[in-house]
């Protein structure tokens, strides 16, 4: 199983690493695209950037909070909100947080 983490706030760090982890140790997939101000995570040194998940950060969101591929997250990316709808349609669950 695939799931998707979408993750708007900052504040939602505890509940993006709880899900991350459980899913991760029963053997799921993770993604978590990370837009508005929660790309602000991201930022090198990161919070989130030991989790075992694909990490996606909003390009434009990152524009607006000064996150460059440069000072990001060495394992996370830049995507787009044309991405996430892919990811949307592509993952088996999906959990929006705040």
């Amino acid at each position: 199983m695939r799931l998707l983490l979408v993750v708007s706030t900052p504040g939602k760090l505890r509940d993006v690493e709880g899900l991350s982890n459980a899913a991760t140790r029963a053997g799921h997939g993770v993604t978590v695209f990370f837009n508005e101000e929660a790309v602000q995570l991201l930022k090198n040194p990161s919070h989130v950037e030991y989790l075992y998940a694909d990490l996606l950060a909003c390009r434009a969101s990152a524009v607006e909070y000064g996150i460059t591929k440069e000072n990001m997250a060495v394992n996370a990316r830049m995507s787009s909100l044309a991405e996430l709808v892919d990811q949307l349609e592509g993952n088996d669950k999906v959990v929006f947080l705040g």
